[in-house]
C-alpha cells in the first residue's frame, strides 16, 4: 500500500498521544469544562482502533491480500470508511463520552472490521500453512473479542455499569484484542516477513501452547470480579504456556539477527530489543498475580495498572509494529526516524519508571518524591514528539 496508508495510523497515534498528554496535564493543570473520563475514552479508542488496528490492517493487506486492481480498490475504500469512524470517535468522545453519536461511530468500526475479516479470510495469497493458520487465528480473535462489546448493552440493562458483569465484558474485549488479535496478528506478520520461507519445527506444539495461553490468561481479569482462587492458577499456567510457546521462536529469531547483523541497523535493533524486553517483563508481571494477596493489592495501584497497559501498547506492540514498518521499508531510516526512536524509548522508559515509583510509594505508604504528576506530565511530552519525528521522516523523503 502507498505511504499515505501508513501515515494515517501514525497521525492517529499522534492524536492519541496528545489526548494522553491532556490526561496527564489534568493532574497538574486542571481544566474547567473538560471531563477526564471522556478524554480517557477518546485516548484509548484512538490508540487501539486508530493506531494499532489500522497498522495491522495495512500490514495485513500488504502481506496477505490478493494483488489486483479490484482488491486494492476494495481495501482502499474500506480503509477510509474505517478511518472515518476513528475521526468520528475523536470528535464525539471528548464532548459526550458514550452517547448515541460516539456509539454509532464505534459500531461502524466494528462493522468495518467484520467486513475486513470476512474478505481477507476468503481472499488471500498466504504462502505456507503456518502463516495461514496464524492469520486466520488472529482474525478469529478479533471477531471473538467483539462479543464483549455486544454484551455491554444487556449488562447495563440488567445490572448497571457498576456491576461485575459489565466490567467482565469490557475485560473480555480488551484481553482478546491485545492477547488474541494483536499479538497473534504480529506473530502472523513475523512468520510472513522474518521467517519467510522458514517452517517452524514443532509448529503444532507452539500453536496450541500459544492459543491455550491466550484463553487461560483471561482468568486474570476474571479474578478481579469473581472470587474463585483457581483463576490465579489458571492464569499462571497460561503465562507459563505463553513463555513456553515463545521459546520456540528464540532460535529462529537469533538466527535472523546473526544472519542480518550487518544490515539490520542499530535503530531496528533497539526497537526489537525493547519489544522483546517488554514482553519478558509482561510475563514476569503476570506471574506475580498467582498470589491472590498481591493481585488484590495491585488492583488498588492505578499507576501500576496504567504502566502495565502501556507496557503492552507501547513497549511490545508499538515497538514491534514500528520495527516491522522499518523492515518492510514503509518507514525509511533517516535522521528524523532515528531521533523518533530515541525519543520514544526515552519517553517510554521515563514514564514507566515514574509510574513504577508512584505505585511503590502507594504500596509502601511512603512519599519519596511528592511531585510525580508534574514529572509524569513533562516526560510524557516526549511521546508525541517522537511520533512527530516519524511523520517528518516521510515529508523529508517526499514519500506521500
Amino acid at each position: 500500500m502507498k505511504p499515505i496508508y501508513y501515515i494515517i495510523p501514525l497521525i492517529n497515534f499522534f492524536v492519541a498521544a496528545l489526548f494522553g498528554l491532556l490526561l496527564r496535564s489534568m493532574f497538574v493543570y486542571p481544566i474547567e469544562g473538560v471531563t477526564f473520563l471522556y478524554i480517557l475514552h477518546t485516548h484509548s479508542h484512538i490508540a487501539l482502533l486508530g493506531w494499532l488496528y489500522l497498522l495491522v490492517y495495512v500490514l495485513f493487506v500488504q502481506k496477505f491480500a490478493v494483488d489486483s486492481i479490484k482488491e486494492t480498490k476494495f481495501y482502499t475504500r474500506l480503509f477510509w470508511v474505517t478511518q472515518l469512524s476513528v475521526m468520528g470517535m475523536a470528535l464525539t468522545f471528548p464532548f459526550m463520552g458514550y452517547a448515541a453519536p460516539s456509539i454509532a461511530f464505534s459500531t461502524l468500526h466494528i462493522i468495518c472490521s467484520y467486513v475486513f475479516v470476512i474478505y481477507l479470510w476468503k481472499h488471500n495469497n498466504v504462502i505456507g500453512t503456518q502463516q495461514g493458520i496464524l492469520l486466520k487465528t488472529s482474525l478469529f480473535f478479533m471477531t471473538f473479542s467483539t462479543l464483549g462489546v455486544w454484551c455491554l448493552g444487556p449488562a447495563v440493562g440488567m445490572m448497571g455499569k457498576a456491576s461485575a458483569f459489565y466490567q467482565i465484558c469490557i475485560q473480555f474485549f480488551l484481553h482478546f484484542q491485545f492477547d488474541g488479535w494483536f499479538l497473534t496478528a504480529f506473530l502472523a506478520l513475523l512468520f510472513a516477513t522474518v521467517f519467510k520461507g522458514y517452517s517452524l519445527a514443532k509448529f503444532t506444539s507452539f500453536y496450541y501452547a500459544w492459543i491455550t495461553s491466550v484463553l487461560l490468561t483471561y482468568a486474570l481479569p476474571l479474578s478481579w470480579y469473581i472470587e474463585f482462587p483457581i483463576f490465579h492458577y489458571l492464569n499462571a499456567l497460561g503465562v507459563l504456556l505463553q513463555f513456553y510457546a515463545v521459546g520456540y521462536l528464540i532460535k529462529p529469531i537469533y538466527g535472523l539477527f546473526k544472519q542480518e547483523s550487518n544490515c539490520i541497523g542499530k535503530s531496528m535493533c533497539l526497537l526489537a530489543i525493547l519489544a522483546l524486553f517488554c514482553f519478558i517483563m509482561r510475563i514476569g508481571t503476570q506471574l506475580l498475580t498467582i498470589s491472590e494477596t498481591i493481585t488484590i493489592q495491585l488492583q488498588t495501584l492505578r499507576s501500576w495498572i496504567i504502566g502495565f497497559i502501556h507496557l503492552n501498547m507501547l513497549g511490545v506492540l508499538t515497538a514491534f509494529g514500528l520495527w516491522l514498518m522499518i523492515r518492510e521499508q514503509k518507514l525509511i531510516v533517516n535522521t528524523w526516524t532515528k531521533s523518533g526512536i530515541g525519543i520514544l524509548i526515552l519517553g517510554f522508559v521515563l514514564t514507566e519508571g515514574i509510574l513504577l515509583l508512584q505505585g511503590l510509594q502507594g504500596f509502601m505508604s511512603v512519599n519519596w518524591i511528592s511531585d510525580t504528576p508534574m514529572l509524569l506530565f513533562w516526560t510524557s511530552v516526549l511521546l508525541p514528539m517522537s511520533i512527530l519525528c516519524f511523520l517528518l521522516s516521510y515529508f523529508k523523503n517526499k514519500r506521500l
